[in-house]
């Protein structure tokens, strides 16, 4: 069935409750009393807007790419493996389809089934795989016409389609410019995942005001805007991983007893969790304890992974799933109170330190 904007406006509002100062033992995330509806849901006194200030520099130094080629393209057609036996191959397809219609203004795509037109145009998997369609796009008609039927699917925009086409290129040339910035041709999916996280902690801050993101999408209102809460932080990030080719997807816990989102990702066949919120410190330099975890650092940072959903699933929730996910390799973790010092790629060495003490290293 079709999510609604709604009910992913009402997840999103638990998963979005987060706080942002959080030790390296622990989390603070807000529990919650259920999942209640937009219209019940309060900010408190103390949830104030943030506004965005400076950001400390980068440990990893952007590169110059105005002295070269650029070298990373926006891709399109994103495919993400792990979800094959879930989100079937046909699926993929007809979403290439109508990314490749919406990027020339078209009003029509091929699609395989109405599962997959289904699929292809909910808000949610728009917002994590082409995000300046999310809310500016919908497949449930807005004109009398079937949405569905005989193989082809209906854009409904909801802003000239002339204007949207804008927007998109406008999009995928900043996406084009964080890729070229921070990364090299030859990094290793390790390196991918450690300068992207650098990225995140270096040019994003939390924000508690949540009415700011509905009418925008939250990881398009993120990455435009350099601020959000966990969901759009796990969005950004997961997005441009898998941009820049590294498997990964949005998970989060969102039950009465916790709510946060964060990232799975796989790095040379092994599958890690990564929290770019947990990176949002502002100690000047770049916090490694949440940026690859196991499962079992994932619960003793207080999120369970028993119960975990992600948003790329037709049905949400993993348990509904034949997704399972594996995170039990300890060669890149980093320890508690862990900061990055630099990164010597030609040895494959990260230097760090704990607290300003010595410095350990890390060989990947």
């Amino acid at each position: 069935m079709k999510r609604s904007i709604g009910l992913i406006l009402t997840a999103s509002i638990l998963l979005s409750g987060c706080s942002s100062a959080a030790t390296d033992t622990e989390t603070e995330c807000v529990t919650e009393e259920g999942i209640s509806s937009q219209a019940d849901t309060e900010v408190s006194s103390s949830e104030t807007e943030v506004s965005i200030p400076e950001t400390e520099p980068s440990e990893i130094e952007p590169s110059d790419t105005s002295k070269k080629e650029s070298h990373y393209k926006y891709d399109p057609h994103p495919y993400i493996p792990l979800l094959l036996e879930d989100v079937p191959e046909d699926y993929w397809i007809s979403f290439h389809n109508l990314s490749d219609a919406l990027r020339a203004g078209e009003a029509t795509f091929e699609c395989s089934s109405q599962e997959a037109y289904e699929w292809a145009t909910d808000p949610v998997v728009l917002g994590q795989l082409m995000p300046a369609a999310c809310t500016k796009i919908t497949g449930e008609s807005n004109d009398g016409t079937t949405p569905y039927e005989n193989g082809l699917g209906r854009i409904y925009y909801q802003m000239p389609p002339e204007d949207f086409v804008q927007r998109e290129k406008d999009f995928e040339a900043m996406v084009e410019d964080i890729l070229n910035g921070y990364l090299e041709d030859d990094d290793s999916e390790f390196e991918i995942a450690l300068k992207l996280y650098d990225y995140m902690e270096s040019n994003y801050v939390y924000n508690y005001d949540f009415n700011e993101y509905l009418d925008d999408g939250f990881t398009y209102y993120a990455m435009m805007n350099h601020t959000g809460q966990c969901i759009d932080f796990a969005g950004v990030y997961s997005f441009l991983l898998t941009q820049a080719g590294v498997e990964a997807i949005s998970v989060g816990c969102n039950n009465i007893d916790m709510a946060h989102e964060w990232v799975y990702l796989v790095i040379d066949g092994k599958g890690y969790y990564s929290d770019p919120t947990w990176s949002l410190y502002e100690y000047g330099s770049l916090p490694l304890y949440y940026f690859l975890m196991t499962e079992e650092r994932r619960v003793d940072s207080g999120c369970t992974v028993d119960d975990l959903t992600s948003p790329l699933l037709p049905e949400y929730w993993l348990e509904r799933s034949a997704l399972r996910l594996s995170a039990s390799d300890e060669d890149l973790c980093f320890p508690g109170g862990s900061f990055l010092d630099h990164i010597d790629e030609a040895d494959r060495t990260v230097y760090y330190s704990i607290y300003d003490d010595e410095t350990l290293e890390l060989v990947y």
